[in-house]
């Protein structure tokens, strides 16, 4: 890493969700070093029958003016309703002098991208207009506002930024700030993964979609400026958009959703009767509890506070959890000719509600 060096390129460009530094040959904040506490949430309905809900947490350390940086967010994205969907967002970018280090969590690996170069303050409130000011956690930040963007900005800090699409909103707030701190290596480690060096390709080549990132602040910055660049072609205005013209870009903020689904749905419904048939040979609570783990332990991944254990496994118990997982077993597999037939998430609640 960088520790331990004088910086003489300073750079440091952040957006929230999907943050971003640039180089510059200017400090980005005008305060040495610092810790940032964020309080992140955000709701909204993807479509009439489902609801979206965000929770959890974020942090920035900062050091050298924000030569080097370390972002790290933890948050919950669950969707109840007809759909019940739970995903964990776990982000960790490290920003240093030449280089920006992303934590996949998935496959192990840290992605290292040179840092473009460009102007922080231009690019990050560009499209924006100062608006007023605003008191975040003690502070008075200065607002800038933009379609469907707030952001606020104390010495250049970030302590507030929103995006919000029709309803669907996401708020990263600052809840703890501290200013002029001690720093050292051991505050901004990373996991020790092998690094993968990232690089980006010129290419003439169209792909027919696009995958979203997989965090939702990304999602309604990606959708926005897609929506907004085809309502400019079409000659159409926001504000005129009936609720049927809308559901498309809705659909498309829960695109990530919508596959997570379509392979949890059969996948569930496969494991349920195995289960089922596992439950019929059993003789006590612990076998009982052992023939259901694959299935708990997938609900658990779709929902929250998931507590499913057997309890008992007398003559009524055994046939009540067997006449309970039937009628599951039966109702899922009577959506299905309809699930797979399905292309969006609309489509996909009109099957399941």
């Amino acid at each position: 890493m960088l520790y331990g060096r004088k910086v003489k390129t300073v750079l440091l460009f952040l957006i929230f969700g999907s943050a971003l530094l640039f180089a510059s040959n200017s400090k980005k904040f005008d305060v040495e070093s610092g810790m940032v506490i964020y309080n992140i949430n955000g709701a909204g309905k993807l479509t009439n029958d489902i609801n979206l809900t965000i929770k959890g947490e974020g942090k920035l350390r900062f050091k050298d003016w924000g030569v080097v940086a370390l972002v790290e967010e933890n948050y919950e994205e669950l969707t109840t309703g007809a759909i019940h969907n739970l995903n964990k967002v776990q982000l960790c970018k490290k920003f240093e002098d030449k280089q920006r280090l992303d934590v996949d969590f998935t496959t192990g690996k840290i992605l290292e991208r040179p840092m473009p170069k460009g102007n922080f303050k231009d690019y990050y409130l560009k499209d924006l207009v100062k608006t007023g000011q605003e008191k975040v956690a003690g502070y008075t930040c200065d607002v800038w506002e933009g379609k469907g963007v707030k952001k606020c900005l104390y010495k250049g800090i970030p302590l507030l930024s929103e995006n919000y699409l029709w309803g669907i909103y996401y708020q990263k707030k600052a809840v703890e700030i501290k200013l002029n701190i001690e720093t050292s290596p051991s505050k901004c480690v990373m996991p020790d993964y092998p690094v993968k060096k990232f690089a980006l390709f010129k290419t003439h080549i169209k792909t027919k979609s696009v995958k979203l990132p997989n965090e939702l602040a990304s999602i309604i910055v990606s959708v926005s400026k897609e929506m907004r660049k085809s309502l400019k072609e079409n000659k159409l205005l926001e504000d005129e958009l009936s609720d049927q013209q809308k559901q498309p870009w809705l659909d498309k903020l829960g695109q990530n959703i919508y596959e997570k689904q379509m392979i949890f749905l059969p996948k569930i419904l496969h494991v349920m009767k195995e289960a089922r048939i596992c439950l019929q040979q059993v003789e006590n609570v612990k076998e009982a509890n052992v023939c259901i783990s694959e299935v708990v332990n997938m609900k658990k991944q779709i929902s929250v506070n998931i507590d499913n254990s057997i309890e008992s496994w007398d003559d009524e118990g055994k046939g009540k959890v067997l006449d309970d997982l039937d009628d599951t077993i039966a109702l899922l597999e009577s959506k299905m000719k309809c699930i797979r037939g399905t292309k969006k998430l609309s489509d996909l609640s009109n099957c399941m509600k």
